[in-house]
């Protein structure tokens, strides 16, 4: 493969991770800001199992369709789920600030709970790709969604991990936050993620 070749698929990645991050943006956008960020980064990882989306240079408007039909399919179900974990981070966060104002309770249970609240945002890493490649009842993807992160404790880590420096990277460059941010971290989450999913039998590809 001579280097101008190696140059255009370079290029093809760089235009498909900007194209899933605007993508990303204006699902968000369209549902408000906090109605959106759950059906978009959904939409996002359903257009990352689709290969064939980004064979050759991608077209916008057909990742565009494609996203925006998955967006609106899971809307609300998608939505369901997040006020789940809204309620539930609500109930952590105020449970965290008696704890602080109490002598007591700052020895005993700060890093017990600093520990459930870090589970519980680990969970919500695999509510995606549960969602996009397997199939079963609500019932068992929840079952799998709450049990990944203990049976993959070193990928979970690394996954958050992955996210505080992309997020550092995105406050000292502030081009990175629209062009690349979001896309970036689902991009190579989900091709680290899967893989070990499907090495392990943990989940099965559609």
């Amino acid at each position: 493969m001579v280097w101008s070749n190696k140059v255009m698929i370079v290029l093809d990645k760089i235009i498909s991770i900007i194209y899933l991050n605007v993508l990303w943006i204006i699902g968000t956008i369209l549902g408000l800001g906090v109605a959106g960020i759950f059906p978009a980064t959904y939409a996002l990882y359903y257009l990352l199992q689709d290969e064939e989306l980004f064979n050759d240079f991608p077209s916008f408007r057909k990742l565009a369709q494609t996203f925006f039909c998955a967006y609106k399919r899971k809307f609300l179900v998608i939505n369901g789920i997040g006020v789940i974990y809204a309620v539930i981070l609500y109930m952590l966060w105020i449970d965290f600030q008696l704890v602080k104002g109490m002598p007591v309770g700052t020895a005993f249970f700060y890093y017990p709970l600093m520990f459930f609240i870090t589970y519980i945002l680990a969970t919500i890493l695999y509510i995606f790709p549960v969602t996009v490649y397997t199939v079963g009842t609500f019932k068992q993807k929840a079952k799998a969604v709450l049990l990944l992160p203990l049976l993959l404790p070193l990928q979970t880590v690394f996954s958050l991990t992955f996210f505080l420096v992309l997020s550092m990277i995105a406050y000292r460059f502030s081009i990175f936050l629209p062009l690349f941010f979001i896309s970036t971290y689902f991009v190579c989450i989900d091709r680290f993620i899967k893989r070990e999913l499907t090495k392990k039998g943990i989940i099965k590809e559609r």
